[in-house]
């Protein structure tokens, strides 16, 4: 895996020296030019430049790095300062407009960086989901970064065989499959301009996947909940990490109790909302513009809206952008997801969506990180899970309000028009039924008063 980038002056002595540890490759950016940097791998180092063209990120291979030894023996080799002069003059050409990645084609055939091009240029043409493309140009940029320069007549059946492997042994096999599947399409999509080989992710040995379905019990929807409402910024070595105050726990209750996608309910907007009829619309979900569709709100999503606005107005006193669930930049980046939706990258500083990741937290005693909540596509399971339970509630219904496919799938299905009260009823009593499963047993809860009472009764001691 590509470690946290840092920024450090380059110099062939850094490179020399410089320890990859447990890391596979590391990136290092250079302090004295912007936007030149170098992938250090196991077997090589690699000089890259990269920059913003016509509004695309675009990262350019400059060359590869040897020490005086082997430089001595292999004339193509760069020292650091040769690999920064030729940097300047890439970045220049590329402030100018010019696109690397339109005159990198050569004898030898397109990149893998041309035939991911070509994809996400199909996929937008098709009108796919900003976090479809957000998924594969994020996975590409993390995961194949060394193959992005390799002519697609050069990767075999067994590189992407070894590649595989690799990923399942390190990052899992959902995200392996994954990655690979992205290969197999952007070589398709290749095909159909190129004259290549077969695709050589015929080689992959897939690994098996399973439907994860884990709602959180209802025993221990309690501590979950109390959880929830505590979440408070973590600081790393002084500076804060994640959402302000409210905001992420907000983020968690409104994901249980409207079964939204994570990055559905972490992109609402403001604009989104319906407050006078109290219904959200989602106009570019899993699946696309087609499947478009507005659910209701219950009264219990409106009060934690009502209570998101105003706390966004203290917490951010120059506006949230737009955000229901807002947080700030800590570093500038480029968003996929907010390209693909024609919305600014996130700088610096700027208020942007809430950037779903891990609840963790730091145990003292071992050392190590540990998870505090579930994943948030368990809540969805749980939404659903009470659904079911509460009785009463059709399988069309079900559908609609978990958006997983559209109320007219079936013969039967064709003759039912669900009216927006019906489905606001239904709402209301999936709320009510897990604000009651939230509530600690009637013995706990008695203890927790009378500690809470306990704790009065001391400070107001003098």
């Amino acid at each position: 895996m590509v470690g946290k980038p840092d920024t450090v002056e380059l110099t062939d002595r850094l490179l020399e020296t410089y320890d990859l540890g447990n890391q596979d490759r590391a990136r290092l950016w250079d302090s004295k030019l912007t936007g030149f940097g170098v992938t250090i791998g196991k077997r090589r180092v690699t000089f890259v430049a990269q920059r913003r063209v016509n509004g695309e990120q675009r990262t350019v291979t400059i060359g590869h790095w040897g020490s005086a030894k082997e430089r001595a023996v292999a004339l193509d080799l760069m020292t650091v300062n040769g690999a920064r002069d030729a940097a300047r003059l890439a970045l220049a050409d590329m402030k100018r407009g010019q696109d690397p990645r339109g005159e990198r084609r050569n004898a030898s055939g397109p990149t893998l960086a041309d035939a991911f091009d070509l994809h996400v240029a199909r996929m937008k043409a098709d009108e796919a989901t900003a976090s479809s493309i957000a998924t594969i140009t994020r996975e590409r940029d993390k995961y194949l970064v060394d193959w992005m320069e390799r002519s697609l007549h050069e990767i075999q059946r067994g590189d992407c065989r070894e590649l595989h492997q690799k990923l399942s042994k390190k990052h899992g096999p959902y995200l392996a499959n994954r990655v690979m599947r992205h290969v197999r399409a952007a070589w398709n999509t290749a095909l159909k301009e190129y004259d290549l080989p077969a695709n050589p992710t015929i080689a992959v040995h897939w690994n098996k996947e399973h439907r994860r379905q884990e709602p959180i019990p209802w025993t221990g929807l309690p501590a979950w909940y109390a959880t929830v409402t505590t979440l408070r910024p973590i600081i790393e070595n002084g500076k804060r990490v994640g959402a302000e105050p409210g905001v992420r726990g907000d983020y968690y209750l409104f994901m249980l109790l409207t079964g939204l996608r994570r990055m559905d309910a972490a992109t609402v907007r403001w604009d989104h909302i319906d407050e006078d009829e109290a219904v959200l619309v989602r106009p570019n979900p899993k699946g696309g513009k087609e499947r478009a569709f507005k659910i209701p709100l219950s009264s219990e999503c409106m009060k934690l809206l009502a209570r998101r606005k105003r706390d966004n107005r203290n917490v951010f006193p120059d506006g949230d952008a737009g955000w229901v669930f807002p947080t700030r930049s800590l570093t500038s980046k480029v968003c996929p997801l907010c390209s693909a939706l024609g919305l600014p990258d996130h700088d610096k500083g700027a208020i942007v969506h809430l950037i779903e990741g891990k609840q963790q937290r730091l145990n003292p005693e071992t050392g190590e990180t540990e998870r505090i909540l579930p994943s948030p596509h368990r809540l969805r399971d749980t939404y659903t899970s009470a659904l079911v339970e509460v009785g009463g509630i059709s399988p069309f219904v079900i559908d609609v309000l978990t958006n997983h496919r559209p109320p007219r799938g079936s013969v039967t299905a064709g003759y039912i028009d669900l009216s927006m009260e019906h489905l606001a009823d239904c709402q209301e009593r999936v709320t009510r039924f897990l604000l009651s499963k939230m509530q600690p047993p009637p013995e706990k809860a008695r203890k927790a008063a009378k500690k809470r009472q306990q704790e009065r009764h001391l400070k107001a001691v003098p």
